[in-house]
């Protein structure tokens, strides 16, 4: 019996395929009563990780950490015993000619049982006192490979210590696309001796659910092998353990995410009015954005969850927005998502509107630079990931994993 907790390594494709979507559904489905695991049963890791975030340590030294690493412990609370052991190698920038360089003039071999071995450390610190741990791995399946650190050498090591290991195949939701993507990924791990046990195929059309299953299913039961088995290595073919439908609440930003976006850009200027707190009001999702305009009615257009956009001198126009906000609450349970307030620049805000916006505490308020056509840009091109307050996208992607995954060992 292995003294080693069970150990779930969920991979992807591709990078953006739902692997950190799908690591925080596992830990969800986990919590279920069917699972029957505790919070403090469970453990996180990310042993490779590209795009950081700098983060402080108890000890005072800053580091980088995997993003994904910080929005899972940060959303889901699993236990964090340093980013040091969950996040433990970083391929930034820079390091693959570094490697290459320094390995050329060694042995590349040590280079990759240093790495490995840190790894190996990191994961036996998370995994002290937990029955089971989610490692997510990163990026396509090449990625790592330049010092022997792929997703394959990652999941070897760990077997070969002796940890009963799953490992969990993320795609994309179609036929012919999905098959693609799987191929490549089933042929290396297969050449590495490294089985997969089952697939996850994920954002799939709820209403083309049946027909992705009946063609995968016939593809991998009956042409799959006859084809390609003789390249696997004597690894199975793993079979398909879920098909996850799409969440369309995964694409919307909230009023933070688009704040913090803005404030990434110098010329922004931009400027929190309202509220004090407004980093906890601004969580909301945001499901339009919209613009208004008082000679022709706007109330029937503007909806609760709208973000409106209103130049900051319009000041009938401001104070008709909180004022609809105010009437949405009333009448619909839920207001409005934000109000950003265009070319702050010109000035214009009254005394009493700015007076009425500090009034309200449960609309978040900004005012920067851009004019209302650029900040309406500016928000449609903005890339839309989870951050660690998002909080009630966590709860829609636990319960949408709790139903559609059918097995995890």
């Amino acid at each position: 019996m292995s003294t080693y907790p069970r150990t779930i390594v969920v991979l992807g494709t591709a990078r953006d395929v739902g692997k950190t979507i799908t690591s925080l559904g596992i830990i969800g489905k986990l919590l279920s009563p069917e699972q029957g695991y505790r919070l403090d049963e469970i453990g996180y890791i990310k042993p490779v990780g590209q795009q950081t975030l700098t983060v402080d340590l108890e000890n005072g030294e800053r580091i980088e950490a995997d993003k994904d690493a910080v929005v899972i412990t940060s959303l889901m609370g699993t236990e964090n015993p340093g980013f040091e052991y969950i996040s433990p190698v970083i391929w930034r920038g820079g390091l693959t000619a570094t490697f290459i360089e320094q390995a050329a003039k060694g042995d590349p071999i040590e280079g990759q049982r240093a790495l490995l071995q840190r790894i190996r450390e990191a994961y036996e610190k998370v995994a002290e006192g937990k029955r089971v741990v989610v490692v997510e791995g990163t990026g396509q399946p090449g990625v790592g490979s330049v010092a022997g650190v792929s997703n394959a050498d990652v999941i070897n090591m760990l077997r070969e210590i002796g940890a009963p290991v799953f490992v969990i195949l993320v795609t994309g939701g179609g036929i012919g696309s999905t098959i693609d993507e799987i191929w490549p990924y089933l042929m290396a791990m297969g050449n590495m001796r490294t089985r997969v046990d089952g697939i996850v195929i994920n954002g799939v059309i709820p209403d083309k659910v049946d027909k992705i299953r009946h063609y995968l299913e016939t593809y991998y039961d009956k042409i799959f092998v006859p084809l390609y088995g003789n390249c696997m290595c004597s690894q199975p073919v793993p079979p398909i353990i879920g098909y996850v439908p799409t969440i369309p609440e995964l694409a919307l930003p909230t009023m933070r995410l688009i704040v913090e976006d803005f404030l990434g850009e110098r010329d922004s200027d931009l400027q929190i009015i309202a509220p004090p707190d407004f980093n906890s009001q601004a969580s909301r999702l945001v499901k339009d954005v919209k613009v208004i305009n008082l000679r022709y009615g706007y109330e029937r257009f503007v909806m609760p969850g709208d973000v409106v956009v209103a130049g900051i001198n319009a000041n009938d126009s401001v104070l008709s927005v909180v004022m609809h906000h105010q009437r949405l609450i009333s009448q619909q349970g839920n207001g409005l998502s934000g109000l950003i307030l265009s070319c702050r620049q010109v000035g214009g805000l009254s005394q009493q509107v700015l007076n009425e916006l500090l009034t309200v505490q449960d609309l978040p308020t900004v005012a920067l630079d851009y004019d209302t056509a650029e900040v309406i840009q500016r928000i449609e091109k903005l890339s839309v990931k989870m951050q660690p307050y998002d909080t009630y996208k966590r709860d829609l992607i636990s319960e949408v994993y709790k139903e559609n995954i059918m097995r995890l060992e």
